[in-house]
């Protein structure tokens, strides 16, 4: 059985998240250190942010809502979204 067929046996929402590399691929570890670190950034340096600040919450949002999806199933945690060899050399709209 491939692995896809068993993910759908799942049915989860992974809809949000920021891919990795401009292409179709979602890595969950690089995604957390960057939201990590704009996290660290608001509130360490919010202050020199400008009009950048008011969008920062909904960045770091977007993740950490995709996030509590990719954990929402007891057991399973989705760590990767995505075919890491395709979908490096498809650079498109995902």
């Amino acid at each position: 059985m491939k692995l896809r067929n068993i993910f759908k046996s799942f049915q989860v929402d992974l809809v949000g998240g920021y891919y990795d590399e401009g292409d179709n691929v979602k890595f969950n570890f690089p995604m957390a250190f960057s939201t990590t670190m704009l996290a660290w950034s608001v509130l360490k340096l919010g202050k020199f942010m400008g009009s950048d600040l008011s969008h920062a919450p909904d960045a770091i949002r977007w993740a950490t809502d995709y996030f509590l999806k990719a954990t929402s199933i007891p057991g399973p945690v989705f760590a990767q979204v995505g075919e890491p060899y395709g979908g490096h050399q498809c650079w498109e709209r995902p």
